[in-house]
C-alpha cells in the first residue's frame, strides 16, 4: 500500500475518535501539511434561503480575514469552483479545472486574484453529497501543492470522511442503511485498498460488469453517491476493515 493511502487510512481511524471540528482540522494539517496544504474549508456549495453565506460553511481553517472578505463580497454566487461542484462528483484542481469565462465573469476573475492575495494559489476540491442530498465540498489549498495525481483517491477518501464527521459533530442525521452481503463487503474491501474494477473482478473470479453491479448496490444500500463515499461509510461503520 502506498504511503499517502496508508496515511489516509490512519486519518480515518484518528478522525473517528475526535471530539470537535478543531481537532479534525488539526489532523488534516498534520497529515497533509507536508504536501503544501495549509488551508482547509468544508461547506455547502450554496446557502439555503434561510442562511447567510457564512452559515453554509461547516468548518474552515483559512487565512485571517479571507472568509469575512468572501462573505461580504458575496463571492459564493460567483465562485466557479462551487458552481462546478454541482456538475461533478470527481476531485478537481481548484480554479484550474473549474471552468469560467474571464471576459464574461469579472467577479470570478476578481475572486481568483483576491485568493492569491491571501496566499491561496492552488488547491483541490472534493465535491460531496450529504445524507440529506445537499451538495457540499471539501477544499484543501495552499501556495504550492505537491501531490501526485495517483494520490487523489486517498485525498478523496479523507475529504469524505472529514465532511461526514463534521456533519455528525453538528448533530445532522445520517442516511438509513441496509446490510451488505458478503460479496459486497469483499468488493468494497478491495476497492478501499485501491484495486480497479478489473483487478477486483480478477481477484474474485467474477466479471467487471458484476463488480460494477455490486458497487452500485453498495452505494444504494449505504446512501452513497460514489464508490469512494461507499468505501468511506463502510469503513466508518466498520462494515469493512481494509
Amino acid at each position: 500500500m502506498d504511503v499517502v493511502r496508508s496515511r489516509a487510512f490512519d486519518f480515518v481511524e484518528t478522525v473517528r475518535q475526535l471530539p470537535d471540528v478543531a481537532s479534525i482540522l488539526d489532523a488534516m494539517s498534520r497529515t497533509l501539511g507536508q504536501h503544501g496544504f495549509d488551508y482547509f474549508c468544508s461547506s455547502y456549495v450554496a446557502p439555503l434561503s434561510t442562511e447567510s453565506p457564512r452559515e453554509a460553511v461547516l468548518a474552515e481553517r483559512l487565512p485571517a480575514g479571507f472568509l469575512d472578505m468572501y462573505s461580504e463580497a458575496q463571492y459564493v454566487w460567483h465562485d466557479p469552483a462551487l458552481r462546478y461542484c454541482r456538475t461533478t462528483l470527481q476531485p478537481f484542481r481548484w480554479f484550474r479545472e473549474a471552468p469560467y469565462d474571464p471576459e464574461r465573469e469579472p467577479r470570478a476573475v476578481e475572486l481568483v486574484r483576491r485568493a492569491r492575495d491571501f496566499g491561496m494559489v492552488d488547491g483541490v476540491v472534493i465535491p460531496v453529497i450529504s445524507p440529506a442530498g445537499r451538495t457540499g465540498q471539501v477544499w484543501f489549498g495552499g501556495a504550492e501543492i505537491d501531490l501526485a495525481e495517483r494520490d487523489l483517491p486517498a485525498l478523496h477518501l479523507m475529504a469524505l470522511y472529514a465532511f461526514d464527521r463534521v456533519l455528525k459533530l453538528r448533530g445532522l442525521p445520517a442516511a438509513p442503511q441496509h446490510a451488505l452481503s458478503l460479496r459486497e463487503r469483499e468488493v468494497l474491501t478491495l476497492a478501499a485498498v485501491g484495486r480497479s474494477s478489473d483487478e477486483i473482478a480478477d481477484a474474485l473470479a467474477i466479471t467487471g460488469r458484476t463488480v460494477k453491479a455490486h458497487i452500485k448496490s453498495c452505494c444504494k444500500k449505504l446512501g452513497a453517491a460514489t464508490r469512494t463515499q461507499a468505501v468511506m461509510i463502510a469503513m466508518r461503520d466498520r462494515i469493512i476493515s481494509p
